[in-house]
């Protein structure tokens, strides 16, 4: 259905519909936004917030383990010390020393080691402890290597043993030969009766269980050992960017296809320096799973809304149309229908003062002035069907407004079927629509326009037109007239003529032809080689400067026709006629036949 053969109503009601969708639509986006953006804005408060108090545990756990920490401290350079003299007083035995009573002088508060130059524990009085190799750990065995090759002793902080992964505190010195590094730790007996260890699965755990948006929690030392199960880290990808983290201090992070943060490394040192600093890397995985549900939810929920309101907008714009529309125009639309040609006294009641009554108004005053001009249009319409040619009355645009009775009898279709149509869709000319208003709008007429009429039928005549302006009592051209003969007979007979005479042509060229060529080798014969010689002795040197006459003649033909027969006869005299032409084709020949027999 094309639009302009919508009802008015459902027009009206695809305009405001068009117009106030667009606008719903734009306050559902905008409301959607809005909540999309206040989800993420909580996500991401709720993120920061596990962040700070993961931080705020590891390091106020730390700044506890550090104030029982420096309780130790003397007691553990005492015992470096006396642990050096007893070394030294055996001599470099290591295997001579009594580790016990070293332990047993300080209340078995502490356990003793000896690190060899390959960094192996080769003497404890912690048993679990020995043939550790720390090598292993690549990291703290330079850092062991660089202390057994120096001097001074070294403190640590409070940490977790690598092997039993409890909290320890240690004291290394190098030998004086460097060949040992010799260590104390206080054991985690005497530890735990002042601090209690953070427990890191427990704790993330908990922070797993309190935020739905971090999927994974790991915390890794230097040595990129993940605290809580002494495990190392083996994904490269991890390793690496825990590597960077460390020796640069800046945190890293990693954001998904949606903007959203995917993965941090945090980077944490509760207390810088020293051979076993607290540098450690907080790596948090998030999983956004409930703040897509989320925000599918509240796109579905505002597509709702929206075609909520859109349907109600709907049903309310078609029942305001219809009142105030549409039944007022259906019912002056019935009241129009019963007037009639017969009938154009016919007033339509005026209810108002609106678009509607002055509508109803107007028609009124329409329908007194087609009253006064009904008898000039029927008389105009019987001049028009009383002309005895084609006659077909245009608008300004080429487009059929009538068609008089021999017209119609002609085209064999009625006005109905043409009337609104361009007139060169019943007149075919060698000009376009737009060529012969172009014509027009230069001079308003054009003769002898030769074309063909299209009829029901299929049948196309040939006609001679003309077409003429139409003018109005103001003297404007308010259209065109085009008035046409059949000339389809005429055109029958003189093409009927045209093939007569080109037949006759035809015949007397065959004449001619035959008259000048003999008929069995098609060379010329004596009428036309004389005719040419003729010519030429009369043009020479006029147009011919030179010419041959040559002579041909077959000895002992007759032999041929008596041995092989006339026809073999022929058929030499028509081949060496043919290669004479062929290689001389300006040649005329005469006398074949004469020389048949001879």
């Amino acid at each position: 259905m094309k639009l302009r053969n919508l009802s008015i109503k459902y027009t009206v009601m695809l305009l405001l519909v068009g117009i106030v969708t667009p606008i719903y639509f734009l306050f559902t986006v905008i409301n959607y936004n809005s909540m999309r953006n206040g989800i993420l804005d909580n996500s991401q408060l709720a993120v920061n917030q596990s962040r700070i108090n993961i931080v705020d545990t590891i390091v106020s756990t730390e700044k506890s383990y550090e104030l029982v920490s420096t309780y130790y401290d003397g007691m553990m350079a005492e015992s470096l010390q006396l642990f050096l003299s007893a070394y030294e007083a055996h001599g470099g035995d290591v295997f001579a020393i009594d580790l016990d009573t070293i332990k047993a002088a300080f209340n078995d508060n502490l356990d003793l080691y000896i690190i060899d130059a390959n960094g192996v524990i080769i003497r404890t009085t912690f048993p679990t402890a020995l043939g550790l190799d720390f090598k292993t750990v690549p990291d703290f065995y330079q850092t062991l290597t660089a202390l057994r090759l120096g001097r001074d002793p070294e403190i640590s902080h409070v940490t977790t043993d690598l092997k039993t992964g409890e909290l320890r505190k240690w004291g290394y010195i190098p030998t004086a030969d460097h060949r040992y590094v010799l260590e104390v730790g206080i054991s985690p007996g005497a530890l735990s009766q002042y601090v209690t260890q953070l427990n890191y699965r427990e704790m993330e755990k908990t922070v797993r269980e309190n935020n739905p948006f971090i999927a994974d929690l790991r915390v890794y030392d230097k040595n990129r050992i993940i605290l809580g199960s002494g495990q190392t880290e083996t994904d490269p990808a991890r390793v690496a960017i825990i590597d960077t983290v460390i020796s640069s201090g800046v945190d890293y992070q990693s954001f998904g296809d949606s903007g959203l943060l995917n993965q941090e490394f945090i980077y944490l040192n509760t207390f810088a320096g020293g051979m076993n600093d607290s540098q450690k890397v907080i790596a948090i995985t998030y999983n956004y799973d409930a703040i897509i549900r989320q925000i599918n939810g509240s796109r579905i929920a505002a597509m709702l809304i929206f075609l909520a309101y859109t349907v109600v907008s709907m049903v309310v714009i078609y029942f305001l149309v219809t009142r105030t529309l549409t039944e007022p125009l259906i019912r002056l639309t019935k009241s129009i229908k019963a007037v009639t040609g017969d009938k154009l006294d016919f007033e339509i009641p005026v209810t108002g003062s609106n678009e509607m009554g002055q509508l109803a108004q107007s028609f009124n005053d329409l329908s007194l002035m087609l009253k006064s001009t009904l008898v000039s249009k029927k008389y105009l319409e019987n001049v028009i069907d009383s002309v005895g040619d084609i006659l077909i009355i245009m608008d300004q645009d080429l487009s059929i407004r009538r068609i008089n009775q021999y017209t119609r009898i002609f085209l064999g279709i009625g006005c109905e079927a043409v009337i609104g149509q361009p007139v060169t869709d019943f007149f075919d000319c060698r000009f376009s629509l737009s060529e012969i208003s172009e014509k027009l709008a230069e001079t308003t007429h054009l003769e002898n326009l030769e074309g063909v009429v299209i009829r029901a039928d299929g049948q196309n005549n040939a006609v001679l037109a003309s077409i003429s302006p139409f003018r109005g009592e103001d003297e404007a051209i308010i259209g065109y007239i085009l008035n046409a003969k059949d000339i389809s007979k005429t055109k029958m007979i003189l093409k009927k003529l045209e093939e007569s005479n080109l037949i006759l042509k035809k015949q007397e060229s065959i004449l001619l032809e035959q008259s000048n060529t003999d008929a069995l080798t098609g060379a010329c014969n004596r009428g036309c080689i004389f005719s040419i010689l003729e010519d030429i002795h009369a043009n020479t040197p006029l147009i011919y400067h030179t010419f041959t006459v040559t002579m041909i003649d077959l000895d002992h033909f007759k032999s041929i026709n008596d041995r092989f027969g006339h026809q073999a006869g022929d058929e030499v005299l028509v081949e060496t006629v043919q290669i004479i032409l062929d290689n001389l084709p300006r040649a005329i020949f005469w006398g074949a036949t004469a020389a048949k027999n001879s």
